[in-house]
């Protein structure tokens, strides 16, 4: 048993983590789409955070085969990403959302880009809507104006105008990629991980794959790797902005915080503080999640 247990970890190549709340649903079609594309040296993990929606049991009866991780009490996205890649034996582990479907290929296309390029650390995938418009799948380190485009509501005509760019554009290394499909190496875990559970919900994914960049590594969207993402669906079910702008914004301030220091975090929640407010206006001063981000972010 114990040469077994040795030569497991040696040959699993990837390991695929879904943490899940309260998705019960799509995370069953998550995984059956997984399951469907993972190579025979792979194993499926799904991190169950706490759920009263008897996710577990329902992949227990649906797809035996995933290997289900159950948390006592809901403790976050990252708190749920990270124990599963503790118990992950993979040398290449896949973070992915329980609102996302990997294409039959996207799988061993991010492999594929690991084993050519030895620099590569961590590898996103394409994101695209379910009607397949593709979405901002990752970018540039953000700066303060490009906060402010988000807070303002100005980054969705930005995003829009990005996403236009086509397969050849997505093929240049960038600073982060999404984490609702992010790929990394072991070493690179090692090196940059944990993901900070510090977050509330957003951000994570761009910590740690900053903290991947200044440890020497490569950040690529991998473009023939292509995930359907239900965006917001996870956090936002039904909101046409598809995503909470209050955890949102208060983890982007805290991310800058971290990144440039506080002298720029006082003056980027000035600035924030009046692009928010600008957009409620715009918006006649309605109470919903917009408004709510604004008196949060003012706080």
């Amino acid at each position: 048993m114990h040469f077994a247990a040795r030569y497991l970890v040696r040959v699993t190549e990837l390991s695929i983590v879904v943490p899940t709340y309260n998705t019960a649903e799509l995370t069953l079609r998550c995984c059956r789409a997984a399951l469907a594309a993972m190579p025979p040296s792979s194993e499926l993990i799904v991190v169950d955070d706490g759920s009263s929606d008897d996710t577990a049991e329902l992949l227990a009866r649906e797809v035996p085969s995933a290997r289900v991780v159950r948390l006592a009490a809901n403790g976050g996205f990252a708190v749920a990403a990270n124990r599963g890649v503790a118990e992950a034996r993979g040398s290449i582990v896949l973070l992915l959302n329980s609102d996302a479907i990997v294409d039959v290929v996207a799988l061993r296309a991010m492999l594929e880009a690991f084993a050519a390029d030895a620099k590569l650390g961590v590898a996103g995938a394409a994101l695209l809507d379910e009607d397949e418009t593709p979405q901002w799948s990752g970018g540039r380190t953000p700066t303060l104006l490009w906060l402010a485009a988000v807070v303002s509501g100005a980054g969705a005509f930005v995003s829009r105008g990005r996403r236009r760019g086509g397969g050849e554009r997505l093929r240049r290394d960038v600073d982060w990629v999404s984490g609702a499909a992010m790929a990394f190496r072991r070493e690179v875990w090692s090196a940059a991980g944990p993901l900070d559970e510090r977050f509330r919900f957003y951000c994570q994914d761009l910590a740690f794959c900053l903290a991947a960049r200044d440890a020497g590594w490569q950040v690529r969207i991998v473009p023939e790797a292509r995930v359907i993402h239900a965006r917001g669906a996870t956090i936002a079910p039904g909101d046409s902005l598809h995503h909470d702008p209050e955890r949102l914004w208060l983890d982007l301030l805290d991310w800058g915080r971290a990144r440039y220091g506080r002298a720029w975090s006082a003056l980027a929640r000035v600035v924030l503080i009046a692009a928010a407010w600008a957009r409620v206006a715009a918006r006649g001063f309605k109470r919903d999640a917009v408004f709510r981000a604004a008196r949060a972010l003012s706080r």
